[in-house]
């Protein structure tokens, strides 16, 4: 059933509403609004995102009144589908009659409110969690409201107000002229932070990533690694740019450049994890010997018999209970001055120490800023 709509409970009544279902057919309830200026195309993109991120979504296609929203809410929560609570995100006006609807909600997100939102209801007053965002580019008068919101609301009961200085209103609708994908990404962040933590589902990202990485080193089996994943996942060694966007790129990626090069003797120490939302970060040691051909690290060099030590940054994003996106960090001068490739003479470009050093604080620090490091030496702290 995900991302594939489901006629609502009050379509007969003249309210025009679409359901959306997560692959396993439950979950905490979000009801979705948008004002008549948002294009259908734009709300239906967004409900199948929630779905895919775990939530029964269900949405009104035409504006709604605080009545209309207050007897689906009530519907919505009789259905056996809805489990663990009901959420709104809500865009434009209809952030207005959600807000007055309050009290049939966990938590609600409005993204570019209008200014009334600040004279019609008295937000000191609200039952729930409340999250704004605003594209303030150009928009001196969201920028105004976001300011205004700022000081009437309780950080300390969850609520928040984020301004999005570099994105214009409506930044967060896919299709609509000011849609920015890199600050939608930041904003559905902020979003899932809040009703994951009002409503959930709450992910164990770990042991998900850790299944992950044990199909692509263990079982080297590409379909079951692919399994772990959205539909369309994406893929980045940032210093190599190897991987691949989609899941034939990908897959062809694993099949013929990943799983069959890696040494039997690689392995990695987990220096720290850190988890978001919506990400988990590692940071890691990676330790292997460049015995084969490692495509991903050095594209068109022959093995050399070297070892390699890395500091590794992984940021994986998750889309429900699926891998999403990695993107994978390490300092490629360093892997090329460990396995002889590269000459870096007097450049400041570490080997094996910089990796060891991650490990063991107490290693030296300055070694490539000696002369500098000694004009402070004596001086006041």
């Amino acid at each position: 059933m995900n991302g594939k709509p489901e006629t609502g409970p009050d379509a007969a009544n003249g309210i025009n509403e679409l359901s959306f279902f997560p692959k396993c057919g439950s979950g905490p309830g979000l009801l979705l609004l948008a004002d008549g200026n948002v294009p259908e195309t734009s709300v239906l993109a967004r409900a199948r995102l929630f779905s895919e991120e775990g939530y029964v979504v269900h949405t009104l296609l035409t504006a709604p009144g605080a009545s209309d929203i207050g007897s689906v809410a009530t519907q919505l929560s009789d259905r056996s589908e809805i489990t663990g609570g009901l959420v709104c995100v809500a865009h434009g006006d209809a952030v207005l009659a959600g807000l007055e609807a309050a009290d049939r909600f966990d938590a609600i997100v409005g993204f570019d409110a209008t200014p009334e939102i600040s004279k019609d209801i008295n937000l000191a007053n609200l039952p729930c969690p409340i999250v704004f965002q605003f594209g303030t580019l150009n928009a001196p008068e969201s920028a105004a409201t976001a300011e205004k919101l700022s000081g009437n609301l309780d950080s300390l009961n969850g609520d928040r107000v984020y301004a999005w200085p570099e994105a214009a209103p409506g930044f967060s609708l896919p299709g609509h002229a000011a849609f920015d994908s890199r600050v939608d990404s930041l904003a559905h962040s902020r979003t899932l932070e809040i009703i994951r933590r009002v409503v959930g589902p709450h992910y164990d990202y770990v042991a998900l990533f850790a299944e992950h990485i044990r199909h692509e080193f263990n079982t080297r089996d590409v379909d079951s690694t692919m399994a772990t994943m959205i539909d369309a996942p994406y893929v980045n060694h940032v210093a190599t740019l190897a991987g691949g966007v989609g899941h034939d790129m990908l897959k062809r990626f694993y099949k013929y450049h990943f799983v069959e090069q890696n040494s039997r003797d690689r392995s990695s120490v987990t220096v720290s994890h850190t988890l978001g939302p919506d990400r988990l970060v590692l940071e890691l040691v990676v330790r292997f010997k460049h015995d084969q051909v490692l495509d991903r690290y050095f594209p068109n060099i022959e093995p050399t018999g070297e070892y390699a030590e890395l500091a590794t940054v992984l940021i994986v994003k998750f889309r429900g209970d699926k891998v999403c996106h990695e993107h994978i960090y390490w300092d490629q001068g360093s892997a090329l001055k460990q396995i002889g490739v590269l000459d870096t003479g007097d450049l400041p470009v570490a080997g094996a120490e910089a990796a060891r050093k991650v490990l063991d604080e107490q290693l030296p620090s300055n070694i490539f800023m000696q002369n500098a490091w000694s004009t402070s030496d004596g001086k006041p702290i």
